[in-house]
């Protein structure tokens, strides 16, 4: 009996320490709902507009259609975001001061960075969560990267590389 829970054990910890077979190699994502394609790095997991890292880093994406938004907001873009990304980032995280701003480019459009330092609770090393903002055609696409402390060095050239790779879909046109 004790070799056969032995022999299960070692089994269970062989299947536990290979990886997914779907996770092994980096995968290719077309989103057509939200317009992007992107590739999900090696070892890295991917779920509905997320992707995780194995240290637990995780970019998400949101998406907004500007049609009916009001105007005033679309015109002040991304400046009239930056309130909300702020409260994003305290409703989930102990904010370490205000956003260090930099203006960048995704998929050769003008994006607007902004990285807040952040802990999880006031005893944890410090980390960060950034943010990017692009407007394209009559969408607003919204993405975060949040990292966990132990995870930032190492995830986050993994999440830019992301970004580099970062193409837009055309997408059809709404109802109406």
């Amino acid at each position: 009996m004790r070799r056969r829970l032995s022999l299960a054990a070692a089994v269970l910890a062989a299947a536990c320490a290979s990886p997914h077979p779907e996770r092994a190699a980096p995968r290719p994502i077309t989103d057509a709902a939200r317009g992007v394609r992107y590739v999900v790095p090696a070892g890295w997991s991917s779920f509905d507009g997320e992707i995780r890292s194995p240290s637990g880093s995780l970019l998400t994406l949101r998406v907004y259609d500007l049609v009916e938004a009001d105007k005033e907001f679309v015109a002040g873009l991304p400046d009239t975001l930056i309130p909300q990304l702020e409260e994003w980032a305290k409703y989930y995280y102990i904010v370490d001061g205000g956003p260090r701003r930099a203006s960048t480019t995704i998929a050769s459009l003008p994006a607007t960075e902004l990285e807040y330092p952040i802990r999880v609770r006031r005893s944890d090393p410090p980390s960060k969560v950034t943010y990017w903002v692009v407007t394209r055609k009559t969408r607003l696409f919204v993405l975060r990267a949040a990292y966990p402390a132990s995870g930032l060095a190492s995830d986050e050239p993994v999440m830019r590389r992301v970004l580099d790779g970062w193409q837009f879909l055309e997408t059809p046109p709404g109802p109406g």
